[in-house]
């Protein structure tokens, strides 16, 4: 879809675009009168047109707007732009308990039963309110749990705070108990591996069901893991009718039979209610008080870290380190529903009576964990804000400054950001802070500016201000490195040895996605019937990904034309282009090599590298299909399928795809793809404003 930063819908600013997923793209919006800042959630257009789920998205939106209840996410509004469906929600500040408890769980970590029971208690409270309305969620798992805080961040890593507070989300999968048309028998929906066996035979469910996989859920925070996985989604649904679940084991006996019970196979054996449940388990876990807690092992993760710097001014001066301590990295937590569902967020938000973006960062919270050479633990301070770089009408030529915990400017003025240049000498003003809503900038001349600055500048300005230069009252800066954001620069802005000397990363997500769009043209026209068009669009598939120096180079159709629907730089190595696939590696592990990069470069760094190289393993097998595919008579009956797998291939190589089962497009082996990269790139060029 088209960016939409900027643009005004209803009565919501479009800020900047946050994060992509399987069924739905989400921006961070401001609502102009509420002054609040607001998550706007579209349907991807390619879906729209797929009636049903484009019902269950509307339906999401009827559902959350009809509840209301502090544990479940509430959504403001429902829309269309340009026959586009959108809902405008409600921040959750936070992360998801499924991303928590993956990070806890990895390093031999387990919630104490009295955390549990606290998250218990406010979810099964929040689930019996929605039964009483007739609503069955159907999707109850850790991806669709939101933990937030009103005292502190929720942070991956981190130990709960004692506040903390489950949302529930995610209502695309929902059913009214009264309802005789929205679920028939047989047709199975949900997440497999926390289905009821009700739910997994296609039976219609009740509010039993919702309590089964809340069960299945406790089950993953006890235990470290779900009670039922295989390698088919299939052979887990199987497991789920037909297995018990294997005990858990360092439990009380007490709450080992709570959770048999609530797992039970059969609904009626089971607990009736989801507070039947949380209060079963609560009078499990404390007939003794030895009970109340699980001892596991536990270990802390160790991380490459940049040497800390310091960031300091004063109203008369500067003392300024251009190198950005910490690193921080905005966590944009979304969970993609399975089949034909969609997803939420969580990015973080400070604790204030209005809602603005915070920083809820993952960087950070490695970063703040890691032992010093000294043996103790190095904490850095939490960001005041953050500015990132990002596509408005053109590559790189918009910023937005999310301001979080600044304190407020003395009485009779107002800060005003600034992006700085290489040399120090030139500034342009973004514009003043306001309410703590996030402040955009759009260049008017549409050019990249990640090539024209790297740092940023907060000053004091008395209010009113008529002088459109700065003071000299300088109250915050902070700057990119030279050495690291170079190579950001190569990834984002330009390289000489390209055509038209573009940026790795836009090559490389221009070219995969015109790859993905011209694979639905060539099915398109193999499905009406042109082989001419069909073999044109192989053609100029294959020699963008060959590049023209290789010397599979050609005119594969015989038309006299050698298609190219790239440049001629290639995505694989030819001849003495690198291609845009390897040129994005080695620029991101350029980056995270200088001896100045930032610990955000690192971590978004490795990430890039990473969904680099399961493009470079992708776009070989969607060559050799598209090679297959030109040699193929067109009557011949294998045609069709090597037609629909190519298209396959090529929608994984631009978008990823979801191999783990988590319900979110990740840079990890295997899973992130072109945009995937596109994305982290952008994360290595945030500023982060420090104390």
């Amino acid at each position: 879809m088209p960016n939409l930063t900027g643009k005004t819908l209803g009565k919501v600013r479009i800020d900047m675009f946050l994060a992509r997923g399987g069924m739905a793209d989400v921006y961070i919006g401001t609502h102009t009168t509420l002054h609040r800042a607001v998550a706007v959630k579209f349907l991807k257009g390619d879906l729209q047109e797929d009636q049903e789920l484009r019902a269950r998205f509307e339906r999401e939106a009827r559902v959350i707007a009809m509840l209301r209840h502090p544990n479940i996410v509430q959504v403001y509004d429902f829309d269309t732009y340009e026959n586009q469906p959108y809902l405008v929600m409600e921040y959750i500040p936070g992360t998801s308990l499924a991303a928590y408890l993956r990070e806890l769980h990895k390093n031999g970590g387990r919630l104490d039963l009295h955390q549990i029971y606290a998250l218990l208690e406010r979810l099964a409270d929040a689930l019996t309110y929605a039964h009483d309305n007739d609503v069955i969620h159907r999707d109850i798992k850790p991806a669709n749990i939101l933990l937030t805080s009103r005292s502190i961040p929720v942070e991956v890593g981190k130990p709960l705070p004692t506040d903390v507070e489950p949302i529930l989300t995610d209502f695309g999968l929902v059913r009214f108990t009264q309802s005789k048309v929205q679920t028939s028998t047989g047709f199975i929906t949900g997440t497999p591996a926390y289905m009821s066996p009700e739910q997994a035979r296609g039976e219609k469910v009740d509010r039993r069901s919702d309590v089964y996989s809340l069960g299945i859920t406790v089950y993953e925070m006890l235990a470290g893991k779900v009670p039922f996985d295989a390698d088919s989604a299939m052979t887990v649904l199987h497991m789920h009718i037909y297995e018990p679940p294997p005990p858990i084991e360092g439990i009380p006996v007490k709450v080992q039979k709570v959770m048999d019970r609530v797992l039970a196979k059969d609904p009626n054996q089971r607990f009736q209610s989801a507070l039947e449940f949380a209060e079963a388990f609560h009078e499990a876990i404390t007939e003794k008080a030895e009970a109340s807690t699980l001892i596991f092992p536990t270990s802390t993760p160790q991380t490459k870290t940049s040497t800390p710097q310091s960031a300091t001014t004063s109203k008369v001066g500067r003392t300024v380190n251009p190198i950005l301590i910490g690193g921080i990295a905005l966590i944009v937590l979304i969970s993609a529903f399975a089949m034909a569902n969609f997803f939420s967020f969580t990015p973080s938000v400070p604790p204030t009576d209005t809602p603005t973006v915070a920083l809820h960062t993952e960087a950070h919270t490695e970063a703040a964990s890691t032992p010093s050479e000294g043996g103790s633990v190095s904490v850095e301070p939490e960001p005041m804000g953050i500015l990132r770089f990002q596509d408005g009408t053109a590559p790189a030529d918009a910023v937005t400054f999310f301001p979080s915990s600044l304190p407020p400017s003395p009485e009779g003025t107002h800060y005003e950001v600034w992006l700085i240049t290489d040399d120090g000498e030139g500034r342009v003003s973004i514009g003043t802070l306001s309410d703590g809503a996030p402040l955009t900038f759009v260049d008017p001349q549409g050019r990249n500016l990640i090539g024209l600055y790297h740092a940023v500048e907060i000053t004091i300005e008395p209010s009113p201000d008529n002088n459109p230069n700065p003071s000299n009252n300088v109250a915050f800066f902070a700057a990119l490195p030279k050495g690291g954001f170079t190579h950001v620069r190569h990834l984002l802005y330009s390289f000489s040895a390209t055509p038209n000397q573009i940026g790795f990363i836009h090559g490389l997500a221009r070219d995969t996605n015109q790859l993905n769009e011209s694979a639905k043209a060539m099915l398109a026209s193999f499905e009406a019937g042109d082989e001419e068009a069909m073999r044109r669009q192989a053609e100029g598939m294959l020699n963008l990904i060959l590049g023209s120096k290789s010397p599979d180079y050609k005119d594969w159709n015989g038309d006299g034309t050698a298609e190219d629907f790239g440049d001629g730089f290639g995505l694989l190595l030819n001849g003495d282009n690198v291609g845009y696939i390897q040129g994005t590696f080695t620029h991101a592990d350029l980056s995270i090599t200088s001896p100045d990069a930032t610990q955000n470069m690192l971590i978004h760094g490795e990430h890039v590298k990473i969904s680099a190289t399961n493009v470079g393993e992708w776009t070989p097998l969607l060559r050799d299909q598209l090679i297959a595919i030109l040699n193929t008579p067109f009557n011949a009956p294998e045609l069709e399928g090597l037609i629909r797998q190519a298209a396959t291939t090529a929608n994984q190589i631009h978008s990823g795809v979801d191999i783990n089962g988590n319900e979110n497009i990740e840079a990890i082996p295997g899973e992130g793809g072109a945009m995937t990269a596109y994305d982290h790139s952008y994360y290595m060029a945030d500023i982060f404003i420090l104390p």
